[in-house]
């Protein structure tokens, strides 16, 4: 592998499902028995080296800073196991201008589920083979058109001009996670792909706020306004009720008391009967009031009166005596 000079480069290394639990190493050295440890998962940072292990997908990441000519050589992804010799895979990395041979603009892209990524495989001279492959997987030619790779959607864009070819993945799903390799003219590159899945939130701004806010006033409001015109229904009939009540027990009867001692009236409703109908006795249905005054010149200036009115079927009249008390 070719990596630019003062770049950076992420190696991935596999590893099977049951050493997951084991610590994994990255050595340099042309043969894994006498290879160098320079760093391991469980102190992974060492100067521009770094480690991160990924037991979900079964891989490490190896990751060298500020790439020198001194950084060219072999290396190896190791397992450590206690008692048996430790499995490996060799890596080679070489120093090259970014002008002459093979980059990526982004080792790591991420990505969101039903969204697209893209990644722009740069190569620095004419080559006739480029290839779009998943680690582990299958490969597809740069050609551009549509393609299939394992089972998934790939559209490839040679730019020949440019010197660069573009892979779009569409519909990303959560499957599509991994590693992949550009490769141009027997050089391979990684690239790592995630595929986060859709997070829905509630957000509110400010202005949402005093909205929901203002909605809240309005509904209290409303309720208070319609318990306010409910009680006052009720209310009215009460009070609707015991005012015919009122009414109707003293209709036909009404009584005056001016003083219990020593003077004192009493009135009573005449009632007469509808027009052309003659009452059977005269002054039966007559009820007569007397008022009896203390003082006799009270008496001298009480006269009887009568009303200049036109007799009606519903006039109440009164007749008042005065007499004198010895």
């Amino acid at each position: 592998m070719r990596v630019q000079r003062r770049g950076s480069v992420t190696i991935p290394c596999f590893y099977d499902d049951r050493y997951k639990t084991n610590v994994k190493y990255w050595c340099r050295g042309k043969k894994r028995k006498s290879c160098t440890p320079i760093v391991h998962s469980d102190s992974p940072q060492e100067g521009k080296v770094s480690v991160r292990d990924d037991p979900d997908q079964r891989v490490f990441t190896v990751t060298i800073n500020n790439f020198t000519d001194g950084d060219s050589g072999y290396y190896w992804c190791c397992v450590k196991i206690n008692g048996a010799s430790d499995p490996g895979d060799q890596v080679s990395l070489s120093v090259t201008d970014a002008s002459s041979r093979l980059s990526v603009d982004k080792q790591e892209v991420t990505g969101v589920e039903g969204d697209s990524v893209s990644v722009q495989c740069r190569y620095g001279y004419s080559v006739n083979k480029k290839l779009w492959c998943k680690i582990g997987g299958s490969c597809v030619s740069e050609r551009s058109g549509s393609w299939d790779l394992d089972g998934r959607p790939v559209l490839i864009r040679d730019d020949t001009v440019n010197r660069v070819f573009i892979v779009k993945i569409r519909a990303l799903e959560r499957k599509d996670t991994g590693w992949y390799w550009c490769d141009a003219g027997g050089l391979q590159i990684p690239v790592h792909i995630t595929v986060k899945p859709i997070i829905i939130t509630e957000s509110h701004d400010e202005d949402g706020g005093n909205n929901d806010k203002l909605r809240l006033f309005l509904y209290v409001g409303l309720g208070l306004l319609v318990l306010l015109l409910i009680i006052i229904i009720i209310t009215w009939k009460v009070w609707d009720r015991h005012n015919k009540k009122t009414t109707s027990q003293n209709q036909g009867n009404t009584e005056l008391t001016l003083n219990p001692d020593p003077e004192y009236a009493a009135i009573g409703n005449i009632k007469r009967d509808p027009p052309g109908q003659a009452s059977e006795e005269p002054g039966a249905d007559v009820t007569y009031s007397s008022i009896v005054l203390s003082d006799p010149e009270v008496s001298s200036r009480c006269s009887s009166h009568r009303p200049a009115v036109t007799p009606a079927s519903d006039v109440v009249y009164s007749s008042v005596a005065l007499k004198h008390r010895e």
